[in-house]
This record gives C-alpha cells, sequence and structure tokens, in this order.
C-alpha cells in the first residue's frame, strides 16, 4: 500500500479505551489516476458488503469519470483497512482556488448520491478517514452536493471532522421522492390509489396496448448491449430532453458510463416498443434490493392522452414488485409524475466543512450563494442560461 499510512492511536478523542477495535485500523492517503484502478476489486467486494450504497458509490460508476476526466484537480482517494481487508473508501479530487484547497468528491456533474463508502461492520472506520483527513490536511475545505438525508454513513463523517476543529454547514435542499415496496403490485394501488383511480389505471394500460403490437422488453446487466445504448439514445434525442440540452446518452462518457454499469451488473432497461419502433425506455440501476430510476424517456411522436410513458412506468413498479424491490427511488427533483406514484420523500443537501479562516470565509460564501439560489427570480435567470449553455454545447457535439 502506497501513501502516507494513519494509524489511530488510544489517545483519540473517543477516549482511552484499550479495547477500541480502531487501534487496528489503518487510513491511507492517496493520490493519482492509478490508484483507483488497482483498488478495484477490492473497491467492488466493499461496496458488495456495504448494503446501504447507492449504485453511485460503486467503482464502475467512479470509474468512468476518472476514465474520462470528468473531474477537475488532482484525483485522490482516503482509504480504511482492515488488516489486508478495505473497509472504508471516500473518492475526491483537490481543486486549488486562489491557493485555497477544496476537497470535492467526484461524480457530481451527475445529480446522485454520494458519500463515504463504509463497511456496515466497521462504523468507527468514519473516524478514521475523518482523522486521517485532518492530520495530512487533505485540503482546507471539503464539500459535497449530494448528500442523501439518509446517508447516515456521509453524516457521521461529516460529525467527526467537526469534531477535530472543522466548522460545517448544510444548505440547498432538493427534494427526492422514493417508494416504499417490499409488497404486491396489487398491494401497493390498495394502499397508495383510490379505487376510482385504480380503474382509470388500468383502462389507460388497456388502450396503450390495444393501440397496436405493443410490447415492453426487459434488459438485465450484461444482456445490455451496446446496440441497444445506441436505441436508447435515440429515443431520448427524439424526447423532449432535447429541448432542454439534456439528451445527453449519445455522448462517449455517456456511453461508457451505461456499458461499465451494465458489465457490474447494476443495470436494468425497460424498453417499449410500438409496432416495432421503439417508442421510450427507462433506465435504472439495481442494488442491494433498491431500484434507482434515472433515466426515462419517450419519443414525442408518441405524445398524446395515452401516456405511455405513465404505462411504462407503471410496469417498471409491478416488476419491481415481483422483484422484491424494497425501495423504488425516483432521484433528485420535483415532478408530477413523481409525487403521483411516490408514498414518501427525503432531501439530498449540499454540505461545506473547513477549518481555521480560510474555511470560515468558504463557508460564508457557500451560505450566500445558497441565498442567492432561494431568491426565485435569479434562480430562474440561472437555469435559463445554464439550459442555454446545455443546448449549445449538445448542438457543437451533435455538429
Amino acid at each position: 500500500m502506497d501513501g502516507t499510512i494513519t494509524k489511530m492511536e488510544q489517545s483519540e478523542k473517543n477516549g482511552p479505551n484499550k479495547n477500541n477495535s480502531q487501534t487496528k485500523l489503518l487510513g491511507q492517503f492517496l493520490c493519482g489516476k492509478e490508484n483507483f484502478t488497482k483498488l478495484g476489486k477490492d473497491w467492488d467486494e466493499l461496496f458488495a458488503r456495504a448494503q446501504d450504497a447507492p449504485p453511485f458509490l460503486s467503482h464502475a460508476w467512479i470509474q468512468t469519470f476518472i476514465n474520462h476526466n470528468r473531474f477537475r484537480g488532482k484525483p485522490c482517494l482516503i482509504v480504511v483497512w482492515k488488516d489486508s481487508k478495505l473497509i472504508a473508501l471516500l473518492p475526491f479530487s483537490i481543486q486549488h482556488f486562489y491557493g485555497i484547497r477544496i476537497g470535492k468528491l467526484i461524480g457530481t456533474e451527475e445529480p446522485s448520491y454520494l458519500g463515504l463508502l463504509l463497511d456496515p461492520k466497521y462504523p468507527e472506520a468514519a473516524a478514521v478517514i475523518a482523522e486521517t483527513w485532518a492530520r495530512e490536511k487533505v485540503a482546507h475545505v471539503f464539500q459535497n452536493k449530494h448528500v442523501f438525508s439518509l446517508d447516515n454513513t456521509t453524516h457521521s463523517f461529516v460529525a467527526e471532522i467537526n469534531r477535530r476543529g472543522f466548522a460545517h454547514k448544510y444548505g440547498y435542499k432538493r427534494v427526492c421522492h422514493y417508494i416504499e415496496l417490499g409488497c404486491s403490485f396489487d398491494e401497493y394501488l390498495q394502499n397508495t390509489k383510490s379505487g376510482k383511480r385504480r380503474k382509470k389505471l388500468r383502462y389507460a394500460e388497456r388502450q396503450v396496448f390495444n393501440t397496436g403490437n405493443v410490447e415492453i422488453i426487459r434488459y438485465i446487466g450484461k444482456d445490455i448491449t451496446p446496440e441497444i445504448h445506441q436505441r436508447i439514445a435515440q429515443i431520448q434525442k427524439e424526447s423532449w430532453m432535447k429541448r432542454r440540452g439534456a439528451a445527453v446518452l449519445g455522448q462517449p462518457f455517456y456511453q461508457s458510463l451505461l456499458t461499465n454499469m451494465s458489465e457490474a451488473g447494476l443495470s436494468c432497461v425497460w424498453l417499449m416498443k410500438i409496432d416495432g419502433d421503439d417508442a421510450a425506455f427507462a433506465y435504472a440501476f439495481i442494488t442491494h434490493e433498491k431500484l434507482y430510476y434515472h433515466w426515462p424517456a419517450f419519443k414525442l411522436k408518441y405524445e398524446s392522452k395515452l401516456s405511455i410513458g405513465q404505462i411504462l412506468l407503471m410496469q417498471i413498479i409491478r416488476d419491481a414488485c415481483q422483484e422484491n424491490i424494497i425501495l423504488f427511488d425516483f432521484g433528485q427533483g420535483e415532478a408530477e409524475y413523481k409525487r403521483f406514484w411516490s408514498t414518501d420523500t427525503q432531501q439530498v443537501e449540499w454540505v461545506v466543512a473547513g477549518r481555521g479562516f480560510i474555511g470560515y470565509i468558504v463557508i460564508l460564501c457557500y451560505r450566500i450563494a445558497w441565498w442567492l439560489a432561494g431568491q426565485k427570480d435569479i434562480f430562474q435567470l440561472y437555469r435559463r442560461l445554464r439550459r442555454r449553455l446545455k443546448i449549445s454545447r449538445q448542438l457543437r457535439y451533435e455538429q
């Protein structure tokens, strides 16, 4: 193992317990792309044990960002070992801004849930990560814009660096809708929809399947071929997402991301065909009995009262119930269809932690930025400018 190793001593703030298991844990600070690749097997094994970890902390997801340089600064890792077993990992990049070092998690370009990957048998490893960050003076500031409110592991890490002299602040909350399942589809409808609504849904489903030769095909893991990836990218290109500059799946980075996640066995695609034509799709990630609904789209020429998107989603929820999925996550953001199908909400927050005068100033700057984002007129102007930039980039790519 290369890099600096930090061993937790009995004199740490957790108390002078001579039997403290932290004395057997080793924290390691690593920099460079090569370390992401070298840790692949250990990373995969840790991810398999981390039952609450979202797919966005898998090696397949993060490695794609590394391979395509979708980050700024120097890529780094803090890892924790129990003997030769990897039990915790924090992937980030260190960026320099006028002499200020800011550690940002890798993967923030794509709406997701990011944080600390940790073996649940070793919750004390979060303190080792924090201690390594502090002792090695990794960066003045830690920043994560995608902290899920249910991610107790990452919240624990933030609390630990706070104990080591870092001030921190949470802000800029975004809603996340989800469905609690663990039941049959009929039970789900019975518990969440009125009798009248259930009849309308089943009528709408019959209407769609009576329009012609309609079929919904599901592809899982390695069965999702590059040809299927191209087909769903074409559907997205002919959907409403093109107007928003969000039809991105045809780009090389996203094609690699889809391929890597499929080969890792984390992906699932539902493809709806009408009279032999690809009409709609939904791309999801499934891990640890949870489904993360990520990229849905349908061709605009099928936009009608038939609501093929709603019927496709209904089939996906039905399949999730049959596969004993316990949680169906819709990801970040508001949408009418999410409110209709979900049973509850959580949120994603932005967290910033810093130490010393520089850290406090950076936190103040983020608080001002979050306040500005809360001003409706300013935020709408920012979103319009950002959308135009996305559309401009998409047009340059297509040329």
